[in-house]
């Protein structure tokens, strides 16, 4: 078997589908540990908003424009999904008074840095044919599909943020948004307060 079957084999036997597997166990986690979680991902929002409101209070934030919530793609390579949570305001990444609160989305990563951990093992199988890079270039790969689930997930508390102590108290542009996505890359609108696109470019 030369690399291409062996990497093909590879994939067939331990990785294509196998998210789906994931998907249910991530479910029957998050059903068991809902109000936690979500509380989690409330509470350090609500944390980034009211540093807002403090430098706001300082005369040393404007009006807040964009709330971004970012994967950090490097926590990824660790087994680790954290997510940076940014309150900016009109100058966007070039405000200088950060904001700034992580959140890892653990319980919905973790099935996958188990199944990935897990590669490792089964790669020597293949008489070196797979390398530990090759496992590091799936786990990127499969990642974004897990990112995707995390933004779905951030989406279906959008509500809930705009509810919160933090976001009710600090000044906020008329067309104040919500963006998620991948640090200083492509991001989704999760809301905007006067309609608007779909998609947003980042630096």
């Amino acid at each position: 078997m030369d690399r291409d079957a062996a990497l093909g084999d590879f994939l067939e036997k331990y990785v294509l589908e196998r998210w789906q597997e994931d998907l249910a166990a991530i479910g029957e986690h998050y059903e068991k540990n809902q109000a936690e979680i979500e509380a989690g991902f409330l509470k350090a929002v609500d944390t980034a908003c009211m540093q807002a409101v403090h430098l706001q209070e300082q005369q040393l934030k404007g009006d807040i424009q964009y709330i971004y919530l970012s994967l950090l793609r490097t926590s990824i390579m660790e087994h680790q999904a954290v997510y940076r949570i940014d309150v900016l305001d009109e100058r966007w990444f070039l405000d200088p008074s950060e904001c700034v609160v992580q959140w890892q989305a653990d319980f919905i990563f973790n099935p996958l840095f188990q199944r990935i951990a897990a590669l490792d093992n089964v790669k020597s199988n293949y008489a070196r044919k797979i390398s530990a890079m090759d496992v590091e270039r799936i786990l990127q790969i499969e990642a974004y599909r897990y990112h995707l689930f995390a933004i779905e997930f951030m989406r279906g508390l959008v509500p809930s943020i705009l509810e919160g102590e933090g976001f009710l108290r600090m000044g906020q542009k008329p067309t104040l948004c919500i963006l998620a996505g991948e640090f200083r890359d492509q991001s989704e609108i999760l809301f905007q307060a006067e309609g608007g696109g779909d998609e947003a470019g980042g630096e």
